[in-house]
């Protein structure tokens, strides 16, 4: 079984190119935050940063992608995705193992299991009509 870097590496990052997700369309561990201020000094907690963060141009964000090594259950980051994405206020977050895919829609405020990433094409138009 694969590790979370080569889970990302070998699985992930190949998904997410099949799927028209291009390098200048990824982001790879964006420190979206600068951790809280934890005493009197000014020091801070470590911030966060997500496994992916997913752009339909360059800034504008539209997805977190949260990688969990390969022996771990797809949906194992999904409340963590979910927690990024509404930090950067995107409407998706995912979270996979590289095999399966959960996705969290804030629009339709769904949860389904993809075998897939969606396109960019696909996240412009995001609802059924």
């Amino acid at each position: 079984m694969l590790n979370e870097a080569e889970t990302r590496a070998k699985l992930i990052d190949p998904k997410l190119h099949e799927s028209g997700w291009s390098e200048d369309l990824v982001q790879r561990e964006l420190k979206i935050t600068e951790g809280r201020i934890i005493d009197e000094y000014g020091n801070r907690k470590e911030g966060v940063k997500p496994d992916y963060i997913l752009f339909l141009e360059r800034y504008f964000p539209i997805a977190v992608v949260e990688a969990k090594e390969e022996a771990k259950h797809h949906a194992a980051g999904i409340q963590q995705a979910k927690r990024y994405a509404e930090m950067l206020n995107v409407p998706f977050a995912y979270s996979t193992n590289g095999h399966k895919i959960e996705e969290y829609n804030f629009i339709t405020k769904k949860q389904d299991t993809l075998d897939k990433f969606p396109s960019p094409q696909e996240k412009i138009f995001p609802l059924e009509i």
